[in-house]
């Protein structure tokens, strides 16, 4: 049985081209095997996020991918997540990039005011 690439990308079957490489985009940061030497499921995952990519990033491969799911009966089903836990972490990793930046800010905030307070003291 031929695997379901948009299930293996988590993207819809109406998806257009580049919603599908930013999906195959964050597949591969997630499982890429240089990224996790010695997971055997990462590399199978990689695997299976490249083969999607190869049939589904070129438009004559997707358009008969697609046929051929028509003739299987698969259009219409929903599209399971690539990974289940995926959606979690991306809100893990959103909440943490926003205190990262909020922090950052806060310390130019903060050597910026020094700055004033060592101009005022040198120029006075």
């Amino acid at each position: 049985m031929q695997p379901d690439h948009y299930a293996t990308l988590g993207v819809p079957s109406t998806a257009p081209l580049p919603e599908i490489r930013a999906a195959y985009l964050r597949a591969m940061r997630a499982c890429h095997p240089d990224l996790r030497p010695g997971d055997l499921a990462a590399g199978e995952a990689a695997r299976r996020a490249n083969l999607a990519w190869q049939v589904l990033g070129d438009p004559q491969r997707r358009a008969a991918y697609d046929r051929q799911r028509r003739a299987r009966g698969l259009v219409g089903l929903p599209s399971a997540p690539a990974h289940p836990g995926q959606a979690a972490y991306l809100a893990r990793r959103r909440a943490y990039g926003r205190a990262f930046h909020q922090a950052c800010l806060k310390g130019a905030a903060a050597v910026f005011a020094l700055g004033l307070v060592l101009l005022a003291f040198t120029a006075g």
